[in-house]
């Protein structure tokens, strides 16, 4: 009897983990992006080999019941070309889903952020939209990123209604690390609204250490085989060392058509137009992407940025591990770009 007793035990313990798991949902998933690239600084040229936001990820959520979900996420950035990556450098949280929508902590993409990946064309390749919108090319500081992750973020995701949804995204502190005044916090919010082949969005955010802001707007619409999207940024950048405000407006504009199963063409143009003098500068990318089958596809792309004489903005610097150095201002960037990506 006792060793019948202890053989339940033991089973009660092994399977017990089995159950506990039941109704949980475990994901692995990841891309690699590596490509060839022939890149010219206006003074400087050269190939190179660079690894593209290729991540690997871990998803997890559980049903805890009445309509509520613990979910969870870490992805890392993964360096193909120099065989390195940082452990949760990319969109890592966890929080909790129902009815009354989502809300999560951790480190990820803001409600602005995503604006612009919903309507660029050439996310992670050269021609990135990135390269116009995020500003830190044109302007010193890293405070006036408008393309990047929020640290000690909380975020609230509204649910769907009829087609709109809005989202709430706090920093306690863009610096990382404690905080007792809360100086470098900022927000990030969005109202975007889909039905359909239509996407559109208005976002709006202010990072508190230089009160820096901008407001972007962004749509999208799909037609039979044809795919097209528009962005607009209204920035305000504010420094010490430029002197008065800096208003910076971002334009863009991209389609792509899709010629059969395996080959879809595409092109976008994005302007700057800035304070000051010979600041602005504008952006022109075309490609073409072929899907060899549907986890496995071959990107080519050409890009090209022109600079007015005070401008230093680059063609091959967002979502890109190798970024090409910013030369002199006035210079012209170009790339030639072949890309392999597996998704899995």
């Amino acid at each position: 009897m006792n060793k019948q007793l202890l053989a339940a035990a033991v089973a009660t313990a092994m399977l017990s983990p089995v159950a506990a798991l039941a109704d949980t949902s475990v994901q692995l998933y990841g891309r690699a992006h590596v490509s060839l690239d022939w890149l010219d600084n206006g003074a400087d040229d050269g190939l190179n080999v660079s690894s593209n936001s290729s991540r690997l990820g871990f998803r997890a959520n559980h049903d805890l019941g009445n309509n509520l979900r613990a979910v969870m996420q870490i992805e890392q950035n993964i360096r193909f070309e120099n065989g390195a990556g940082s452990f949760a450098s990319r969109d890592s949280f966890v929080g909790l889903q129902g009815d009354f929508g989502m809300i999560r902590a951790g480190f990820f993409d803001t409600p602005l952020k995503s604006v612009r990946s919903r309507t660029d064309f050439f996310g992670d390749q050269i021609g990135d939209a990135r390269n116009m919108t995020r500003l830190r090319d044109g302007y010193s500081g890293s405070d006036f990123d408008f393309d990047t992750r929020f640290r000690n973020g909380i975020h609230y995701r509204s649910p769907r209604m009829g087609g709109v949804v809005v989202d709430l995204h706090y920093s306690t502190n863009t610096d990382g690390g404690t905080t007792v005044d809360n100086d470098n916090d900022a927000l990030s919010t969005s109202v975007s609204y889909t039905e359909g082949n239509l996407y559109l969005a208005g976002a709006y955010e202010r990072k508190n250490q230089s009160k820096s802001d901008a407001i972007r707007l962004g749509a999208r619409y799909s037609f039979g085989d044809f795919d097209v999207a528009a962005l607009a940024q209204f920035a305000t950048i504010k420094s010490s060392t430029l002197g008065p405000d800096q208003d910076v407006n971002t334009f863009g504009i991209g389609g792509s058509y899709k010629v059969n199963d395996k080959t879809t063409v595409k092109a976008q143009y994005y302007m700057i137009s800035a304070d000051g003098d010979e600041r602005d500068a504008n952006m022109i990318a075309v490609g073409l992407d072929y899907r060899i089958a549907r986890p496995f596809r071959l990107l080519f792309a050409y890009a090209r940025t022109a600079n007015d004489d005070n401008a230093t903005y680059s063609m091959s610097r967002g979502g890109r591990d190798t970024q090409l150095a910013t030369a002199a201002p006035g210079l012209n960037h170009s790339g030639l770009s072949v890309g392999f990506r597996y998704d899995f």
